[in-house]
Parts: structure tokens; sequence; C-alpha cells
């Protein structure tokens, strides 16, 4: 049923805007599904920082911007999506449409349907195929969600670090007694989602770290050859 999904993130700051914007989506795409999202303050940075990537110049800026209140995340369908460069038109224009009423940059949309999906994860440990398995018919409120973004600052255990992992494309994972070894596309990409550090003090450039029940948990993440 889905043609083209992504969602759109409206924080604290711009939701003096809420009920506009929300009767506005609905007119031009189906929700889905939608979230309240309560993020610790104190994490607040360090969420925009993992959320972004490098594509965020200074998240201390992005926080004063966004504020840190809770936030919405509003899951769309877009029946009739306009697909340029794999960017679908109308998701762009719409997030430049609510900027402009908002006056700000309060909002946020994937441009491509790979961010989009990886947000969703980020924000509620969800696929898009977890989404619509799940998700409330009819809508009627946000479904509140009282957590950071998954992994900070540590992953809960084992298990919730590997369900992120298996929903994470073009990444192979394997473990044996002593050693975990990850095998990804995109090393740089993958430590950011996966919230690794550089292991400090080691000579090889696979060796990582990763906080799972508050401990640092050694890890090998490689690119896979043809990416070298």
């Amino acid at each position: 049923m889905a043609n083209d999904l992504n969602l759109f993130v409206l924080w604290a700051n711009g939701r003096h805007k809420e009920t506009e914007i929300i009767n506005d989506i609905n007119r031009h795409f189906e929700i889905l599904q939608s979230f309240e999202i309560t993020w610790t303050p104190k994490l607040f940075t360090r969420n925009l920082s993992r959320f972004y990537g490098k594509k965020l110049p200074s998240a201390v800026k992005k926080k004063r911007l966004c504020g840190t209140g809770s936030f919405l995340v509003i899951c769309v369908n877009d029946t009739q999506p306009r697909i340029h460069n794999g960017k679908n038109l109308n998701i762009i224009a719409a997030k430049a449409r609510y900027r402009q009423i908002i006056g700000s940059n309060c909002i946020h949309a994937g441009d491509l349907q790979p961010e989009a999906e990886e947000n969703l994860l980020f924000l509620t440990g969800l696929n898009w195929q977890d989404l619509l398995s799940s998700r409330q018919q009819p809508i009627r409120r946000p479904i509140k969600l009282y957590q950071d973004l998954c992994g900070t600052p540590s992953w809960l255990d084992e298990e919730q670090f590997e369900q992120f992992l298996r929903k994470l494309p073009n990444i192979r994972f394997s473990r044996n007694a002593d050693e975990f070894k990850i095998l990804t596309d995109d090393r740089h990409q993958t430590c950011r989602l996966l919230n690794a550090s550089k292991k400090i003090f080691s000579w090889h450039r696979d060796c990582y770290t990763i906080p799972i029940r508050g401990k640092n948990i050694k890890f090998r993440i490689s690119e896979s050859p043809q990416t070298e």
C-alpha cells in the first residue's frame, strides 16, 4: 500500500504551529502514526549530533533553535509522490512550507527514503515494516516515548543492540567467544548509528568500543573490500 514513506520531526520550539502544520500534512499525505518523544535534556546535544551526523555544524546552536522539550514525529505515506533524483519533491516542498509557517528551521524531514528509514529507526527502534504492522487504527493521539536515541548514552542490553543492528542495511555481523565483528559498506555511518568510538591506544584501524549495559565492549568494524 505504501508509495513513499517519510516522516516529519516537529521540534519543541515549532509546536506553537502544531495544529496548522498537522492539518496541512493531513491534506497532502496519509498520516500512518505519530509519536511524542521526550529526550533527556542533558543528552539533547549528543542526541542531535548522532541524529544529524556530519550535516550538523553545531549541535549546541541546533539545540537552542529546536528547544529541548517534547517533539513530534509524524510518519506519513505519500500516495502520489513526485520523485526526482531519488528525492520526493512533495516532502521537500512541504518541509519548506512548514519552515515558513514556523519562521525557523524547527522542522525536519528526510530528503531521501533511506534517510527517513534511518531517522525512524534511530528515534523509535522501529523500521517501516514494524510500524505498518503495529500501527494504531484509527490514529487518535501520538504514542508517547520517553527515550533518547537508540544507543544513547548506552545500549540497554545485547538484545536491543542486535535487534537494531539486524535492521540496518548492508551490515554483516558475527561473534565468537571473545570477539565481535561488523562488516559494513560505510564505516563512518555505521559508527554513528551504533554509537561506536575508536578504541584508544589501538594500532588497528578496525578496533572500536560500543557501550552496552554501560560497559564499553570491543568490536571490529571493517568496510567491505569493494569500498576500501
